[in-house]
């Protein structure tokens, strides 16, 4: 699907140092396809809307070798959705309120040395991506919500922000 894309913190140098991770990010997006209502069959289950997008990007992510649900910290729990090597993937379908969560992990992960970039993967227009799903989009974490946050709030890690467009 297409996407938008914005960086923080994230100097040229550290985009040339991890281009291969950055590329793998960009191709998953680009390996799932939008749907209005979208569904992924795997065996004989079938995964539907936020559930299908998740098991979608696992597959990606898994194939090209990606670490998934990687620990950075066991008390309190902090899990991500995807690491490969010092870049540290969060798909967010979840409400707007679970973005600080992940902005935590950002940054508990840079200062521990866990992490060099994170990757924030949100919907754009939540309304428009799952327009078959209007009520369990209700103050959705999107891109725009995401984007202000890293432009205002003191949150310093390198970070790469993907919107995901409802197109294809």
């Amino acid at each position: 699907m297409k996407a938008e894309i914005a960086y923080f913190h994230c100097g040229e140098h550290l985009r040339k140092t991890l281009e291969s991770e950055i590329e793998d990010a960009l191709n998953a997006v680009d390996t799932v396809k939008w749907a209005p209502s979208y569904s992924i069959s795997v065996g004989a289950k079938t995964y539907k809307h936020q559930t299908g997008y998740n098991k979608a990007f696992s597959m990606c992510f898994g194939q090209m070798g990606w670490e998934s649900q990687p620990l950075l910290r066991t008390t309190p729990k902090l899990i991500g959705d995807f690491r490969k090597g010092l870049v540290f993937v969060e798909i967010q379908f979840g409400n707007s309120a679970t973005l600080y969560r992940d902005y935590y992990k950002f940054q508990y992960g840079l200062a521990n040395g866990l992490l060099s970039l994170a990757v924030l993967i949100v919907p754009t227009k939540p309304l428009a991506f799952f327009p078959t799903r209007p009520k369990s989009v209700n103050n959705m974490a999107d891109f725009n919500l995401a984007n202000t946050c890293l432009t205002v709030l003191p949150i310093n890690v390198p970070t790469m922000l993907i919107g995901l467009l409802p197109l294809n």
